[in-house]
């Protein structure tokens, strides 16, 4: 349906499908990784692609808007995730450390596009995601199904049902930062001179999300049913000949 006309196209693993139910959304998440290239290992990896993965310098495009992404969970049984209109971001960064100005001027102008391109409204109607907490997961996160399945707008990945993790840890000031209308709209005010224009720790941190590369890990739900262990063979009786006879079939 759409290719961004200011991304990269990259194609990785394709999309997961067509979509299925619910209006548009836009899916926010961070690779929890400081680069794009260890991301894009990690998608092939995982086969975990999200339409865009954004940094300070660059957005990429891996899969058509038209088509389902891949970088949740979706639990057998319950609402459609990535198949539910959901438009998906992976921002470069860590849900525990703060993003970069560059990087939310690139996510917020492709949102725009976004937006404009399949009717999303601007707003959180999950609420908008919660910071991390002495860099930790901040714990509270509304997933409401009923919600994310009726609702159009912005969501967090911590604001996705049947998901556990918790990025993107957006800040209120990143937040209102990526809610801006446009270039013209109050960009310089005093609010986001707090915002970072670099940082130089982002390529040597790690994940405080160790399971994040891959949407899908195994848990109580998905977990495959350990293999039958073989029934030991009974020795074979002698027939009165003392030959051996054949054994029934286990």
């Amino acid at each position: 349906m759409a290719k961004c006309p200011f991304a990269k196209q990259m194609k990785i693993s394709g999309s997961s499908g067509t979509f299925t139910s619910g209006p548009f959304k836009i899916v926010h998440h961070t690779t929890e990784g400081g680069t794009a290239e260890g991301a894009f290992d990690a998608f092939r990896q995982h086969k975990s692609d999200p339409h865009f993965t954004v940094d300070a310098t660059t957005i990429f495009q891996h899969i058509d808007t038209g088509e389902a992404g891949r970088a949740l969970r979706n639990a057998p049984g319950g609402v459609q995730t990535n198949r539910d209109s959901a438009i998906q971001i992976e921002v470069v960064g860590f849900a525990h450390r703060p993003k970069t100005r560059p990087t939310l001027e690139n996510v917020r102008r492709l949102c725009r596009w976004i937006e404009k391109q399949h009717g999303v409204p601007r707003v959180w109607p999950n609420g908008p995601p919660k910071p991390a907490v002495n860099g930790q997961d901040p714990g509270g996160h509304n997933r409401d199904a009923a919600t994310w399945d009726k609702k159009g707008g912005h969501y967090g990945h911590s604001n996705v049902p049947e998901n556990t993790h918790w990025d993107p840890g957006y800040t209120q000031t990143e937040v209102d930062f990526l809610m801006l209308a446009d270039a013209n709209e109050s960009l310089e005010s005093i609010e986001f001179d707090s915002i970072i224009l670099e940082d130089p720790g982002l390529a040597d941190d790690v994940s405080r999300m160790p399971d994040h590369g891959d949407p899908n890990p195994a848990t109580p739900l998905e977990t495959p049913r350990p293999a039958r262990k073989p029934r030991a063979r009974k020795p074979a009786a002698k027939s009165r000949k003392g030959s051996a006879a054949a054994a029934e079939p286990s």
